[in-house]
């Protein structure tokens, strides 16, 4: 029998083939690396994956795992029955005689390292998808302790067949794993006979501390911690800058039983003596020599935290295993010059859009915002070839983790602003988070003169926008003429630049889409802020004058239309229209999506339907799921999503939720509020002629909160978007990209690159451009099945995924009853139906008067509203998406409702 391709059956941790994945699985190579490293690991050998290839393609083998192909994986018994037939067959195999002696050679070598001809050695299983930086499959594969040379054979089969547990099987298939494509390898290893085992974090895997080590202890072996067979000494262990050590929590477990080996093999379990309980396992000596023996592995793997298994005797530590932790949320890098503690808060939180961002997307905004923020004072030393760059070390504020944008708001923090920032308008769960960092005072407020030349910009900045903002609370429809009239311009000069004579090249399109983006943030700053201002200013004090908050809050039902209300009438009269069509109704009641996606699409629908159908992708085609991300597609490529929207609204048939009839419902709460708010005026006759006189700026001015977005953002994405596809057609032809849309995955910088490349046909790029590409699909993929997003991240690690256990000014916390919760109300009403959990608007399932609950929502969402009872929010505040909509429609709304996804279920 040879060896395939030259790789050994069986290999020495010093060798070359002993760090290589594909060969030793994972826990072998990261045993390998850290023997390798000098670090005190057990010796140890390991059965290659070649050797378990073997087993595989024995015909036995080959023909019982075709049986996984079948198997339904929620049918336990059956789930077991082929679990078990398996095993016996792997178990059952004859190896050959040069494998089963190249074993026992490698085992000899480790008995006479130790001058004992019969060592116990632990049979761990490396597998090749475990113990890795995107996956941590630990304890789904046997580990075999104490085993004697006798039954060494047997026990490496074992390990062999535990790839194929019922849990092991279930595991890969629910996460589409090919269990074809899973190897693995056995390590043997010297047994050590622990006094003391446990496990070690290198960062705290609960708060995602990066500057403390976790440490559990216990006597005797590992197997009775990991087992969860005992309660152990439990210690953090916190790492200042200056890499001081200090134990900061200590907790004596009981550890009731521990596990030893015996003399002739195998295992036992005894029951610790009553005094040892209550003792420390290790010593506090111990366990700082530990700690720091845990951060220099960490350090040794480029500072990636690490889950360690340790064991200590005779007093010497050993390191049995290490895998990365892979449930910490990843840290945004440091831009050059940067120091010290940050705070970052979620975009997506913000816009209520928790998936992850192609790279086009989180460029677009960056430069967008960065270059908004530098108009007015702020973020003074980047540049916008900082913003379109692919380097992160040059994102001074709008930072990248988990393919998600932070803002770096460490700045306002430390800053004498930081009393006039909130956030609880946005989201109320991170502007509780926030008022508790400023409480905790872990950002030390800076002396006003540190940013003196800061203030005097923003001062600039403020002064010229209250200047035009009070013009237009004086002349409130000129504020909105003149940005209106500006936004066209805006639009003409995005045309014109589109235009086939300005455009001919990819490089010529680029060009002008950069264009774009340094034209826009100074038209929305000098003509959209002036006349929101005042809107806000009117709100505020409106809230104040008003007994009850929420009749202030009512009081925007009154607004005039904007973008997405006149959106939510025009496809209602498309409805109406349909309804009124008895050809094109049965249509929509009988035909798939899909054929109401290719009627569509070859211009079948009754000419007049067809025309409002095209007339309404014209104006708001550009809009879609995740719309602030260019790289997500739009309605006009999606079109079922708005053909799914007619069907929904087509369910409507109570006259009273008609989308116009809720408007103008909407509108007359207004004016009921406006009544309520006039009758509890302390001082009516001098406050009534004010309260008139903001509601009217409010009515009118707060209309223009939406259309900076719509008419600045959305569109321009829109048009930029299908002109940018269009050229990357050139790249494609010149086969420099697979497809279109792989420009997406490119920052601004590099799609210039791209751009110069396939005009100057420079063919030794396509692998550069191939391969960076598929690598950054990768990852976007791998990232879309991340939907636990922390609300706020500090640079030191540590997460906040809800404001459930922050204290309030008086450091108490609220106490609830069984079947009460907390949340922010952001629209009034009582409401009683059944609930329904949606991810997705386009696979809502939603039925007329059920209780939406969700996570965020933003525009796409909208047609759901009116066939909700009420609406429940994981996240938001009163200015969110959701707040607005549910208030517009006269909505019960409850917001920052914390895993309200796992509280309720379906038809609760």
């Amino acid at each position: 029998m040879t060896m395939s391709d030259n790789i050994p059956f069986v290999v020495s941790l010093e060798e070359k083939h002993a760090t290589e994945l594909e060969i030793v699985g994972g826990k072998g190579a990261n045993l390998a690396i850290l023997f390798q490293r000098n670090f005190n690991v057990p010796d140890a050998f390991i059965i290659t994956t070649n050797a378990f290839q073997y087993v595989l393609n024995n015909e036995q083998t080959k023909n019982v795992l075709l049986l996984i192909d079948e198997v339904d994986v929620d049918n336990i018994k059956e789930l077991e029955d082929i679990s078990n037939k398996i095993k016996q067959t792997i178990c059952n195999i004859n190896l050959p005689n040069d494998i089963i002696n190249l074993i026992i050679e490698h085992y000899n070598k480790l008995c006479e390292k130790n001058s004992n001809m019969n060592i116990h050695v632990a049979v761990r299983s490396s597998a090749t998808a475990e113990d890795l930086p995107d996956n941590s499959f630990a304890g789904q594969q046997d580990t075999y302790l104490h085993v004697i040379k006798e039954n060494l054979i047997d026990k490496i089969k074992e390990c062999w067949a535990s790839l194929f547990t019922a849990r092991a099987i279930s595991y890969r298939k629910k996460s589409n794993i090919d269990h074809k494509i899973v190897k693995l390898a056995v390590v043997v290893q010297e047994m050590i006979s622990s006094e003391v085992s446990g496990v070690a974090f290198t960062a705290n895997p609960i708060t995602g501390l990066r500057d403390e080590v976790v440490i559990d202890s216990t006597y005797g072996l590992g197997e009775a911690l990991v087992s969860g067979l005992v309660t152990p000494d439990h210690y953090e262990i916190l790492f200042d800058k200056y890499e001081n050590v200090e134990i900061r929590v200590k907790n004596i477990g009981e550890k009731s039983i521990h596990i030893i080996g015996k003399s002739d093999g195998g295992t036992e379990t005894l029951v610790t003596v009553d005094n040892n309980k209550k003792i420390e396992a290790l010593s506090d000596q111990y366990i700082i020599q530990l700690a720091k023996l845990a951060k220099q592995v960490e350090k040794s793997y480029n500072y990636q935290p690490q889950d360690l298994e340790w064991s200590f005797t005779k007093g010497k530590l050993y390191i049995l295993q290490a895998r990365p932790i892979t449930t910490l949320f990843p840290i945004p890098k440091y831009a050059h010059g940067q120091s010290g503690l940050r705070c970052m808060i979620s975009f997506g939180t913000i816009q209520g859009f928790l998936e992850p961002m192609t790279p086009l997307g989180q460029s677009l905004i960056r430069t967008l915002l960065g270059t908004l923020l530098r108009m007015i004072g702020i973020n003074r030393n980047s540049s916008v070839e900082g913003d379109i760059s692919s380097n992160p070390l040059r994102h001074n504020i709008f930072k990248s983790a988990s393919n998600r944008l932070w803002i770096d708001i460490t700045g306002i923090l430390t800053s004498a602003a930081v009393h006039f920032f909130g956030l609880s308008m946005i989201d109320t769960g991170m502007g509780t988070i926030i008022n508790y960092l400023v409480r905790s005072k872990l950002f030390p407020i800076k002396s006003i003169f540190s940013s003196l030349t800061t203030y005097l910009f923003l001062l600039f900045f403020i002064s010229s926008t209250l200047l035009k903002s009070i013009r237009n609370f004086i002349f409130p429809r000129y504020g909105i003429k003149l940005f209106m009239n500006q936004i066209e311009k805006y639009h003409q000069f995005i045309d014109k630049g589109f235009e086939d004579e300005n455009n001919q090249n990819f490089t010529n399109c680029v060009n002008h889409f950069q264009n774009i983006i340094s034209v826009l943030p100074p038209t929305l700053a000098k003509y959209a802020f002036p006349p929101l201002l005042p809107a806000i200013i009117s709100l505020r004090i409106l809230g104040k004058l008003a007994k009850n908050s929420i009749d202030a809050l009512a009081l925007t039902r009154a607004v005039e239309s904007n973008p997405t209300t006149e959106m939510n009438l025009m496809l209602w009269k498309l409805t109406i229209l349909i309804k009124n069509n008895e050809t094109t109704l049965k249509l929509f009641e009988n035909e798939t999506i899909n054929n109401l996606v290719d009627i569509y699409r070859s211009k079948s629908f009754d000419k007049d339907i067809q025309l409002k159908i095209d007339e309404f992708f014209d104006n708001y085609g550009c809009r879609g799921i995740g719309e602030i991300d260019i790289g997500r597609k739009r309605w006009s490529d999606q079109p079922e999503i708005v053909l799914e929207q007619i069907r929904n609204y087509l369910k409507i048939s109570n006259p009273d939720k008609a989308i116009d009839k809720i408007h103008d419902q909407s509108r007359q709460s207004a004016y009921e509020a406006l009544s309520r708010i006039e009758n509890d005026l302390r001082w009516p006759f001098i406050q009534r002629p004010l309260v008139n006189f903001l509601f009217n700026r409010l009515k009118i001015l707060f209309s223009v909160r939406e259309c900076p977005k719509f008419y600045g953002l959305i569109q321009t994405f829109g048009k930029c978007r299908k002109e940018l596809l269009s050229k990357a057609n050139l790249a494609v032809n010149e086969n420099l990209i697979s497809n279109v849309d792989d420009i997406f995955f490119l920052y601004i910088n590099e799609l210039k690159s791209l751009a110069y490349d396939t005009d100057h046909k420079q063919y030794d790029k396509i692998d550069y451009w191939k391969n960076l590409i598929l690598q950054r699909r990768l990852e976007y993929t791998k990232q879309m099945s991340c939907k636990r997003i922390p609300l706020i991240l500090l640079s030191n690690g540590t997460t906040y995924y809800d404001a459930t256990t922050i204290s309030d000014e008086t450091n108490q916390q609220i106490e609830l009853i069984e079947g009460e919760y907390i949340g922010s109300p952001v629209s009034p009403g009582v409401y009683e139906g059944k609930v329904r959990i949606v991810d997705d608007p386009m696979n809502s399932k939603l039925e007329p008067g059920e209780i939406l609950v969700c996570t965020a929502t933003d525009p796409a969402w909208t047609s759901l509203f009116p066939i909700v009872g009420a609406l429940v929010l994981e996240m938001g505040g009163m200015l969110q998406h959701g707040a607005i909509v549910s208030r517009e429609y006269g909505l019960p709304a409850v917001v920052g409702v914390a895993n309200a996804k796992n509280i309720f279920h379906n038809g609760q």
